[in-house]
């Protein structure tokens, strides 16, 4: 069992990578994980999840082995700050013991999840272009693009002959209030089709820039404290950094 008892959406598609090594390791060993309840679609199609169980309810003395992952980055990252130097899956593979080799997320959707993505982005087409899903919200406010940062993002790609769109859980006012498209309110498997059907990702560190870059997209990550390029060191991107050289 791999145990973690809270989110966020983003640290769950992190803990994706752990789970081929886990296989690797012990091919003859049936893997279980653990987390809330609201976050079970988010890794449901993994190959190598045997079974994902609600965090809230799961007997961990039912297990052989269990690990919980639920406060091993808050120590380490902490203790190195402001220089974490590891991915967070890296951090929770150490706390289990095991050294991971490959990081992949194994996200795969079906043929319907893909079309039923797609055809959410054209329900709000307003031009024609390529589609650009940018997420300029994160659970922490300090993330956050500001509002001048967003429709001057936003316009720049219009001029450029881009159909850009907002995401997120919750309606974008800034967005909304200039008539620009904006998607929110879907399920978490619509979500990631959406994100697997856009032409191009821009992203705040959120989870679509975690689920974005497990796909492989064409990413833009923008970070402000956190250092990108240890949040995003398994996948290929762009990024904007705030600071550091």
């Amino acid at each position: 069992l791999v145990f973690r008892n809270t989110g966020g959406l983003g640290d769950i598609f992190m803990h994706r990578m752990m789970f081929e090594d886990f296989h690797r390791i012990m091919p003859n060993v049936e893997v279980h994980f653990a987390c809330p309840s609201q976050y079970h679609s988010a890794v449901q199609d993994h190959p190598f999840i045997a079974k994902v169980v609600n965090s809230a309810e799961v007997q961990r003395r039912d297990y052989i082995v269990h690990y919980n992952t639920t406060t091993a980055c808050g120590r380490y990252e902490m203790k190195m700050a402001p220089y974490s130097d590891k991915h967070r899956s890296d951090i929770w593979a150490d706390q289990c013991g095991v050294i991971l080799s490959n990081h992949k997320m194994h996200i795969h959707l079906t043929e319907e999840e893909k079309n039923r993505g797609k055809h959410i982005i054209e329900q709000h087409r307003d031009r024609q272009g390529p589609a650009v899903c940018i997420a300029p919200i994160s659970a922490m406010e300090n993330k956050n693009l500001l509002k001048h940062q967003l429709l001057e993002t936003v316009a720049g790609l219009r001029e450029r002959g881009y159909y850009v769109f907002g995401l997120h859980n919750h309606p974008i006012y800034t967005l909304l209030k200039n008539d620009i498209p904006c998607i929110s309110g879907t399920s978490i498997r619509e979500w990631m089709g959406i994100l697997n059907q856009t032409d191009y990702a821009i992203t705040v560190d959120t989870a679509a820039f975690h689920c974005s870059g497990g796909m492989g997209k064409p990413l833009v990550g923008i970070f402000t404290f956190a250092d990108g390029k240890v949040y995003g060191r398994y996948f290929d991107f762009f990024l904007v950094q705030k600071h550091r050289a």
